[in-house]
């Protein structure tokens, strides 16, 4: 884990692909859920918990998943979540019981989880220095562009191998890439009785008796809040509000979603060359919350609105990008940087899984769509508010420690 070194971009490609595998198989479920339901006689809570069982895992287990991550090896566990996104997937298109399904979603979601606080850990260990800021601003990009990717790509397979053979050739595609990382990436080197991984407890104890982990942990909640809320209903928005067809639909949602990405890679760049990361978190915040206050508004034209949505999104992609390179200055140390990622995760599916309801608890109570657009403007000054905390406790580290 020293800092020392040249960046190893090919392992950096190499998880983030990794990533990208673990996101398409979130992005596969929207777009199948009409056949699920209609073959399988799913109804809507049973058809949403497929959606969102995910964001439930990886909030009750995000710090956990981290720790074990940390003390089992990174590369290890990453191997093991690609290959529990295979079997989840696989079982799961072999099924004809909407419960199995359900649980098979739950061992997508354990393997998506694993991915996502291994990556990252493997990304820091290989990038130094300034690098490592470009290189998870690159890793943040990892699920809006996973998921944007397979719900483009969704179509052909529905149309041809139904939604069985979606989830066959998404197993398959994550047992290649198990082959591929294994081939790709050096098993770590074999630790010392001096460098025992620390016990799990401890991980997770260290990690979050520092206030630098809660407040960007409560930070992407923020963020989730606003971005998964919009992203989840702005197609029925469209369709239902606006006259949109079903397609058109799908296809600008989609673009709202690849657009985050220009964000994420975006903020990695300015990390790299010394941007405050609290300027970042503020500049993203600030936008999010006006970019909402007008998407929802009655007032504003439609293609002002859509125009607000890429910019919603765009810049508000640099707040996971700010956030993720944090986890390496806010551990307690190398050793810990799986169980903050883990802990970041809690956050952002906390999130995930708080903003669709209320969203849709505001808008069935006022009965306007505008009302929606309080909870992006709330969301927003917290996430001002957080982020200020956490430039004031970053500024507060030894000198060396944001470089490293």
């Amino acid at each position: 884990m020293a800092d020392e070194g040249k960046t190893r971009w090919g392992i950096v490609a190499l998880c983030v692909a990794a990533g990208l595998v673990a996101a398409a198989h979130v992005g596969k479920a929207p777009p199948a859920l009409p056949a699920l339901r209609a073959e399988l006689g799913l109804d809507l809570v049973l058809a949403g918990w497929i959606v969102s069982i995910f964001g439930i895992t990886g909030m009750t287990l995000g710090i956990v998943a981290g720790s074990v991550a940390d003390r089992v090896g990174h590369r290890r566990l990453l191997l093991v979540g690609l290959g529990a996104l295979a079997v989840g997937s696989a079982v799961g298109g072999l099924t004809s019981s909407g419960t199995i399904l359900l649980t098979s979603r739950f061992f997508e979601g354990l393997g998506l989880l694993s991915v996502g606080v291994s990556a990252p850990a493997m990304i820091a260990a290989a990038a130094p220095g300034r690098d490592r800021r470009l290189a998870l601003g690159i890793w943040g990009s990892f699920m809006p562009a996973g998921m944007a990717a397979m719900m483009l790509i969704s179509p052909v397979f529905l149309s041809t191998v139904g939604w069985r053979g979606l989830w066959q050739a998404a197993a398959i595609l994550s047992v290649a890439w198990i082959v591929v990382m294994r081939r790709g990436t050096p098993p770590p080197p074999k630790r010392t009785d001096a460098e025992a991984p620390p016990p799990l407890l401890h991980n997770v104890v260290s990690t979050i008796s520092r206030p630098g982990p809660w407040l960007m942990s409560i930070c992407f909640a923020l963020y989730t809040i606003q971005w998964v809320s919009l992203m989840v209903w702005l197609p029925t928005f469209l369709i239902e509000q606006r006259g949109t067809g079903i397609g058109a639909a799908a296809a600008m949602t989609a673009l709202v979603v690849v657009v985050n990405v220009v964000g994420n890679v975006g903020a990695g760049w300015m990390l790299r060359h010394n941007a405050p990361r609290w300027l970042l978190l503020v500049v993203a915040g600030t936008t999010m919350g006006l970019a909402g206050l007008g998407i929802f508004s009655s007032g504003v034209p439609d293609g002002i609105r859509y125009l607000l949505c890429l910019v919603f999104s765009g810049v508000g992609g640099m707040l996971p990008t700010s956030l993720l390179s944090g986890v390496p200055v806010f551990a307690p140390s190398p050793r810990q940087y799986a169980t903050g990622n883990g802990f970041l995760t809690q956050g952002a599916n906390a999130g995930q899984v708080i903003g669709p309801p209320a969203v849709a608890a505001m808008v069935a109570t006022t009965g306007l769509w505008e009302s929606a657009s309080w909870l992006m403007a709330g969301t927003a000054g917290a996430i001002v508010v957080v982020a200020l905390a956490i430039g004031a406790v970053e500024s507060r580290l030894p000198a060396a420690e944001p470089a490293r």
